[in-house]
């Protein structure tokens, strides 16, 4: 089963298994996810799964970016891609691939 392993400042702080079910990403406490942070929406994502693969879909003001390629409606999600929400990276890894350690990644110009 896929999961989402959440960072902050570089730091992996949760592991979430993403199911068939919803998962809602925001700061509501209604979300799966809560991201405490007011430039995240009370909403700002969810995941489902739509055709055989999980599929994101941005539903905030500030936008959603996966692989730094801002979402317009929906992204078919792969594994290793990069959410971005604000200053959280969720990365949506396939069943038993270790976690990244974004430490020790160098930034790179564009």
């Amino acid at each position: 089963m896929p999961r989402l392993d959440l960072y902050r400042d570089q730091e992996l702080f949760i592991t979430v298994k993403v199911q068939d079910a919803e998962l809602l990403i925001g700061r509501s406490e209604d979300c799966t996810i809560q991201l405490p942070d007011e430039r995240v929406s009370r909403i700002h994502a969810a995941i489902r799964f739509d055709g055989g693969r999980h599929v994101l879909e941005d539903r905030s003001r500030n936008g959603t970016r996966v692989n730094h390629e801002l979402v317009k409606e929906r992204k078919t999600l792969d594994g290793g891609d990069r959410i971005y929400i604000s200053k959280y990276v969720a990365i949506y890894q396939p069943d038993g691939a270790p976690a990244t350690n974004l430490a020790r990644e160098q930034t790179r110009s564009v």
